[in-house]
């Protein structure tokens, strides 16, 4: 099963070409479950539906947040800065879950992060999967606290980063989804950012299943790298992320 997660970028720049250069994006990922951020509208999300062939899903329009599935829904739940989707793979009911944290205030990611993690562990699911844009980078407490390094806000949480792991057993490198160097937003659409350090914002996590069987990451990477003729940018400011897992 592929899983993904792409912040598609709210923004005219490019438009309407680039709209084409992201549908052209999720198409070649070909994920069971696509996870989007920044789908603007609801017409945005049923174009890009019914393009990319995705039969079911779900949109929710704080922080536009979409979810895209190849595999029936049974049902969806809206959660603060996320949306919560039950879905039947043969025999397995994986919950996914996708985050668009906010971005600008380290408090309110935590208080968010806590509620989201707090509601699902109420839903009974074989599997987990906590994917999006978190807006921080695996240094913050967000990000320690869903790998259980530490409490936040008198709460444990036991998750795994899939891309971590898929480094640590291939031998590579971490790559940053959002790029200040290499995503030509910025030296076209802004002018170049030599401040700000590379993050990886957007991640895809697997909640500790125990007692049942961790599945097998058979693949993990980033994709959105290719820049169009046409309009010189990226398909998005962001870089997306997909992993691959047999359970």
């Amino acid at each position: 099963m592929r899983i993904a997660t792409y912040n598609i970028w709210d923004s005219d720049s490019g438009m309407p070409m680039r709209f084409q250069h992201l549908i052209d994006e999720i198409k070649n990922v070909d994920a069971d479950i696509m996870c989007l951020q920044e789908v603007s509208d609801r017409k945005k999300h049923d174009d890009i539906s019914e393009q990319c062939g995705y039969k079911y899903s779900n949109w929710k329009e704080q922080e536009g947040i979409s979810i895209l599935c190849k595999h029936p829904i049974e049902k969806s739940t809206e959660v603060n800065y996320g949306l919560a989707s039950l879905i039947h793979v043969s025999d397995l009911a994986i919950l996914a879950v996708n985050v668009h944290l906010p971005w600008d205030r380290p408090s309110l990611r935590e208080q968010a992060i806590v509620k989201i993690v707090e509601y699902i562990s109420t839903i009974k699911a074989d599997y987990v999967i906590l994917l999006g844009d978190f807006n921080c980078s695996e240094k913050s407490a967000v990000h320690r606290f869903l790998t259980n390094q530490q409490s936040l806000l008198g709460e444990d949480a036991y998750y795994f980063d899939l891309a971590e792991a898929y480094t640590e057993i291939n031998g590579t490198r971490l790559l940053a989804t959002l790029n200040f160097r290499d995503n030509p937003r910025w030296g076209i659409v802004e002018s170049k950012n030599t401040i700000e350090l590379n993050q990886r914002f957007d991640r895809i996590l697997l909640k500790n299943p125990y007692p049942e069987k961790l599945p097998e990451l058979k693949n993990c990477d980033i994709f959105g790298t290719k820049i169009s003729e046409v309009t010189n940018l990226a398909a998005s400011d962001h870089y997306g992320l997909f992993a691959e897992m047999d359970f």
